[in-house]
């Protein structure tokens, strides 16, 4: 479904834009999130783990091509290496300090952590409608240093 849904994305972030389709896409991987822990039946599985797809598909390409445009190409290396940086950082943060949220804010159970990155996901939707396109990177501009 993720690999559907990336070559989709392209039509789609040309003329919607890539924050907006992001946006979008991480509503859905945020919404499924949120089904997820009251689906009762296994048949019913295939739609939230669809919008979890379609939200992974775009997690894998949307930020890129929205950090792609507002770089200097001179510079693409420094600042993708960076901008993997923030993505990293805060997987490895949320992998170590969950453990001690689990119990005591999550009660124990899992169903609470699907919860919270579904509600997680939908903030980062709302916070993808925010962003503005940059200016396109051109050969003109002088590489800093």
């Amino acid at each position: 479904m993720a690999v559907i849904a990336a070559f989709a994305m392209i039509p789609l972030s040309r003329r919607f834009g890539p924050a907006k389709v992001h946006a979008a896409c991480l509503a859905l991987a945020g919404i499924g999130m949120l089904i997820l822990p009251h689906v009762g039946q296994k048949a019913w599985l295939f739609l939230p783990a669809a919008g979890v797809g379609i939200g992974w598909a775009s997690i894998m390409s949307n930020p890129y091509t929205i950090v792609a445009g507002s770089i200097p190409p001179e510079r693409v290396g420094v600042y993708m290496g960076v901008f993997n940086m923030m993505i990293v950082i805060p997987m490895l943060v949320l992998s170590v300090t969950l453990p001690f949220a689990y119990r005591p804010l999550l009660g124990g159970e899992p169903r609470n952590v699907l919860t919270l990155a579904g509600a997680l996901l939908v903030a980062g939707a709302v916070a993808a409608l925010a962003v503005r396109p940059g200016r396109e990177a051109s050969a003109e501009r002088r590489p800093i240093g």
